[in-house]
């Protein structure tokens, strides 16, 4: 039976718990307790578990239990123990409310892939348990089922994120996503348009199909954001357009300075008395993805202009192939377009709407051309500094 006794040589002054151990030794703990009642009941709660773990009754949810009672019992505040599976719900809830609804739908995918990874008995033990070999297997298994090293990279990253909301929670003491390292995976680049590419795309674009092209050249728009663009977007007493790129969410208003090209192409089109009338009405309610989305309208209006060739497309995973050129590359052609022309990179990326200075040099390609004007500022160091000195006559 468990008992409490102070230490003889009065070197503690905490009470000591002695109770007998699963395998049938007997074994003493300091209780860190002063009142001997507080002690007595700890070291009973003590007993009980070693009793429980030796008929092999001791589960998680049964040890949480004890470990509560053994903290209020002290004197403590009563503990809450989360499982995995409800801490992720937790975490997916609060991004909800600043985050773009694209970017909680791919949360979503990845944190219900990895509770689907890890089963429906370890996605409901405490957060605690997940430990790094589990992290690494589903960072593994990303690439198992066909998805690029790039997009498991992707998938890590929010399970660490994940991790990281816990730790600031109190609720791990270690982030065991931050010992998994990323797949060294080589980064798929967009291209842009070359300026007769861009003009044959136009050339053979239906009406609302060229609104959109013109929007995401001179606006660098992307292209969900170019079929919700409505007429109230449009202020052409100031010669703007103003627009939230849904990816933002919560974010500030774009405000782009309206090119003439553009303006002139959108007096052009019939003219709506609502404000809320939307730019390219019959593409405004199509989704942007899937045989049927706008991306793959697009595809066909490339190959319709003879811009589609096989070797821009590259495979990077199992049946899925990353397009080098498509209605993005306009984006990234509006980016190094400015910056061909010059334009400061603290300028641009304004404009652009990009939040860091590494996303927006990913969208930025130096022509040669820009690059070799560059460097004719550099001061020669051959001349008259090479040629030899001539002697005293």
């Amino acid at each position: 039976m468990a008992s409490i006794h102070k230490d003889p040589r009065g070197k503690s002054p905490y009470w000591y718990c002695f109770f007998t151990n699963p395998d049938g030794t007997r074994t003493c703990k300091s209780t860190k307790l002063k009142d001997k009642t507080k002690a007595l009941e700890f070291c009973l709660v003590l007993e009980r578990a070693s009793r429980l773990a030796t008929g092999g009754n001791l589960t998680e949810t049964r040890a949480k239990q004890l470990i509560g009672e053994i903290v209020e019992r002290a004197g403590g505040e009563p503990l809450t123990f989360r499982s995995l599976k409800e801490f992720c719900q937790e975490w997916l809830a609060s991004k909800a409310t600043n985050k773009a609804d694209g970017t909680i739908i791919r949360y979503k995918k990845v944190i219900a892939d990895f509770l689907a990874h890890l089963g429906e008995k370890k996605s409901n033990l405490s957060i605690a348990s997940i430990t790094p070999r589990d992290v690494q297997s589903f960072r593994d298994r990303e690439v198992r089922v066909g998805k690029s090293e790039q997009t498991a990279n992707l998938s890590l990253k929010t399970v660490r994120s994940l991790f990281i909301a816990a730790h600031r929670h109190g609720l791990i003491t270690t982030n065991p996503a931050t010992a998994v390292e990323t797949f060294e995976a080589e980064q798929q680049q967009r291209k842009c348009f070359t300026i007769p590419q861009a003009k044959r795309v136009l050339a053979v674009a239906g009406e609302e199909w060229k609104t959109m092209i013109l929007l995401g050249y001179y606006l660098g728009a992307r292209l969900g954001d170019c079929s919700r663009m409505r007429w109230s977007n449009v202020d052409f007493e100031h010669k703007v357009v103003r627009y939230t790129p849904q990816k933002t969410k919560k974010g500030k208003a774009l405000v782009t300075p309206l090119m003439d090209e553009l303006e002139q192409h959108l007096l052009s089109l019939p003219s709506s008395d609502r404000a809320d009338d939307f730019l390219c009405p019959t593409l405004a309610g199509k989704t942007t993805g899937g045989n049927r989305g706008l991306s793959f309208t697009f595809k066909r209006i490339m190959e319709k202009a003879g811009i589609i060739e096989e070797q821009e497309q590259k495979k990077v995973g199992e049946g899925r192939r990353f397009a080098s050129l498509g209605f993005h590359s306009l984006r990234h052609t509006f980016v190094s377009e400015l910056a061909n022309s010059d334009v400061p990179a603290e300028v641009r990326q304004k404009i652009s709407g990009h939040k860091s200075n590494r996303v927006h040099e990913r969208y930025t390609h130096i022509e040669t051309e820009t690059k070799r004007k560059a460097m004719t500022k550099m001061r020669g160091i051959v001349g008259d500094a090479t040629k030899p000195k001539q002697g005293p006559k």
